[in-house]
C-alpha cells in the first residue's frame, strides 16, 4: 500500500467519514403509524361490541340492544317509542338508535317496540308489562333489576298514555310529544319517584300548561354540551327542530344522561355528541317543512 502524506491521509479520512455519515442517515422505513381513529369509527365499534336482537312478535317487531359491560344489577330498562310516519324498523335504521344509545353511555337495556305510524292505527303495545315480559322471554341476558324508563317522540304520546298506570314506570322522557295533556300531571304528582324530562320544539302550548302546575320544574333553554341538570322535573325549550330531536344524536343522549342512570364502565363519554347527517332524509320529512338551517350548533355551547 502506498503511504500517504499527512494532508492526503486527512482528506481521505474526511471523505470516508462523510460517506459513512450519509449512509447512517439513510434508514430503512419503519412501520407506518396508524391513522387516528375518527369518533364515528369509535362509536361504531362501541355499537358492534354490544348485542342486538330483532324480535318478531304477535304485536310487531321489537328491537333490543345492550352495551358492552352491561350490568343487569344496576341497569335500567329504557323503552323508546317512535312517532308517526315511520315504523320501528325504519326508525331503528334512520334514527340510528343503537348509535344514540351507545353515545349516551348509560347502563341500560334499550327496547324499541312497534308503535302506531299514524293516528288511526291502534296502539301495538297497550301494556308495558306485557312488552317487558315478551322481551324477557326471548333474549338470553338478564333483565334490568332497577328502573323502567319510557322515551317517546311526537305521536308516541298515545302509547305513553296507556303506560302511565304501570306501577313500575318511574321516568318519562318526551321528545316534542306533549300535543295533549294525557295524564302526565297527576302521574308526576303521584310520586316523588316519578321523573319527567320534557324537551320541546313545537309543543309549547300544553307544555306551558303542564309545567305552570308543577312549580318544582327546572327550566332550561337549549341543549348544551355541558349536559342537562339531573332533576326530577325538567323542561327544555329548543330550536333544533321536531325531527332533528330524534336524528341528530344530541337530544336523546343528553336526556338519557340526565335521568340518574349510571354509565357503563367502558362508556365513551368523551365522544362528541351529534351524528353526521344520514345519507337519506327521513321518510317523514316530507310531511313537515324542515328549516334550511338548524340552530343546533348554536345551542351546543359548553
Amino acid at each position: 500500500m502506498m503511504a500517504c502524506s499527512g494532508l492526503t491521509c486527512l482528506g481521505a479520512v474526511a471523505v470516508a467519514l462523510a460517506a459513512w455519515s450519509a449512509r447512517a442517515d439513510v434508514r430503512a422505513p419503519g412501520p407506518a403509524l396508524p391513522a387516528p381513529r375518527t369518533p364515528e369509527a369509535v362509536l361504531e365499534d362501541r355499537v358492534n361490541a354490544g348485542r342486538h336482537w330483532r324480535l318478531e312478535t304477535a304485536r310487531g317487531v321489537v328491537h333490543v340492544w345492550v352495551p358492552a359491560d352491561y350490568d343487569a344489577t344496576t341497569a335500567a330498562t329504557v323503552v323508546f317509542v317512535q312517532g308517526y310516519w315511520i315504523d320501528v324498523d325504519q326508525a331503528w335504521t334512520t334514527y340510528r338508535l343503537a348509535q344514540q344509545f351507545a353515545l349516551s353511555g348509560v347502563n341500560a337495556m334499550f327496547v324499541a317496540p312497534e308503535a302506531p305510524s299514524a293516528k288511526w292505527e291502534p296502539i301495538a303495545w297497550p301494556s308495558l308489562t306485557e312488552l317487558v315480559r315478551s322481551v324477557a322471554d326471548r333474549i338470553d341476558v338478564a333483565m334490568p333489576a332497577s328502573r323502567l324508563v319510557a322515551v317517546g317522540h311526537s305521536g308516541a304520546y298515545r302509547t305513553l298514555a296507556s303506560w302511565l298506570a304501570d306501577p313500575t314506570l318511574d321516568t318519562i322522557v318526551q321528545l316534542d310529544a306533549l300535543y295533549v295533556e294525557y295524564g302526565l300531571l297527576p302521574w308526576v304528582r303521584a310520586s316523588q319517584q316519578h321523573r319527567l324530562v320534557n324537551i320541546v320544539y313545537e309543543t309549547g302550548r300544553f307544555s306551558n300548561y303542564l309545567h305552570r302546575r308543577l312549580p318544582s320544574t327546572r327550566r332550561v333553554d337549549g341543549l348544551t354540551l355541558g349536559g342537562l341538570p339531573d332533576t326530577r322535573i325538567l323542561y327544555v325549550r329548543t330550536g333544533v327542530g321536531h325531527w332533528e330531536l330524534v336524528t341528530d344524536g344530541v337530544a336523546i343522549p343528553l336526556a338519557l344522561r340526565a335521568i340518574g342512570v349510571p354509565p357503563v364502565a367502558s362508556a365513551p363519554l368523551d365522544l362528541p355528541l351529534g351524528l353526521p347527517p344520514p345519507g337519506d332524509a327521513p321518510a317523514q320529512a316530507s310531511w313537515f317543512a324542515r328549516p334550511s338551517f338548524s340552530p343546533r350548533f348554536a345551542e351546543l355551547a359548553p
